[in-house]
């Protein structure tokens, strides 16, 4: 009598540790498809709410181009530079801003136009790198990088030889670019000066552009001749007319630009712009999207011309 209980006791404890390793089992298992269901429900919101911020900054992006297309003419400076403020979307915010470009060096005038115009570009560009602590000839680096030979110009120069050495590989670009960024590429512009000073003064336009002196920076001013100092400007800078000059006979006769030697009839300079950046920006739960657009204006035509996530 006495084994047998033994025998159903024995029993029922394996039936015991059975149930609980079923159970416990049937938790893990459990356990794991409920967190597994949860990432997948995170996930799906995570892509509908960048969805959602894509199409929130592109209408940002229209509603500011479209806003730009009504302006008159010569009015655009009253909305270049400006930010709108965050705009309360369901689930976040959005915000943009609109940029004049053509107050930026235009790195492929450097190889569009005539030899006589590539040449005034070529020192307003190797002016602008001395204003950033770089050295000039650095030009020709950019220079040989945009044009669409093979042949290196001497001293600073740099051809396909040069690049196909480095590990990755790769060659220039034999034409003319669509985004400054690619300098960073180029031989002698891995360095601070270029991402803090240099950088932020270039534009990579599809076209040769005057540069606006009406939304200029100083350092871009001061690069228009040999005798323009940085100080000097700064002056001009600070005492543009809030609305612009009126014309460049305005802009050429203030007092600090005597002597320059800058012509109004030179096709570097303008008073005006067809060239702009919109900068729009979406947050919807999680998500953040920053788009960068280039567009340009004919009258009150806006025409996209390249289109970027911004980093």
């Amino acid at each position: 009598m006495s084994s047998g209980m033994s025998i159903f006791r024995n029993q029922n404890g394996a039936a015991l540790i059975t149930a609980l390793l079923v159970a416990a089992l049937v938790t893990v298992v459990a356990s794991a498809l409920i967190f597994k269901q949860q990432l997948e429900i995170r996930r799906s919101g995570n892509i509908i709410h960048g969805d959602q911020a894509t199409l929130y900054a592109k209408g940002m992006e229209t509603w500011i181009a479209t806003m730009l297309s009504r302006v008159q003419p010569g009015e655009e400076h009253k909305y270049l530079g400006q930010e709108i403020p965050p705009i309360m979307i369901e689930g976040g915010q959005a915000s943009g801003s609109l940029r004049d470009m053509q107050g930026l060096f235009n790195l492929n005038n450097l190889v569009l136009g005539s030899e006589a115009a590539r040449e005034k570009q070529r020192l307003i560009f190797r002016r602008l790198l001395t204003h950033c602590g770089m050295e000039p000839d650095l030009e020709q680096a950019v220079s040989d990088w945009l044009d669409s030979d093979q042949e290196a110009r001497l001293p600073a120069g740099a051809e396909d030889g040069e690049y196909l050495r480095k590990s990755p590989s790769y060659r220039t670009a034999d034409q003319p670019i669509s985004e400054p960024g690619e300098l960073a590429m180029i031989k002698g512009f891995v360095q601070p000066a270029y991402e803090q000073c240099l950088k932020p003064l270039l534009a990579a336009l599809p076209e040769i552009t005057a540069i606006n002196v009406n939304s200029a920076p100083p350092l871009l001013l001061a690069a228009l001749s040999d005798q323009l100092d940085l100080a000097a400007a700064e002056q001009i800078a600070a005492d543009r007319p809030e609305q612009g000059y009126a014309g460049l006979d305005d802009f050429l006769a203030h007092p600090a630009l005597a002597g320059s030697g800058l012509k109004a009839d030179s096709g570097l300079l303008s008073g005006q712009t067809r060239y702009f950046v919109i900068k729009s920006e979406a947050v919807v739960g999680q998500s953040k999207v920053m788009l960068s657009t280039i567009i340009k204006r004919d009258g009150r035509e806006i025409r996209v011309i390249s289109s970027r996530s911004a980093p």
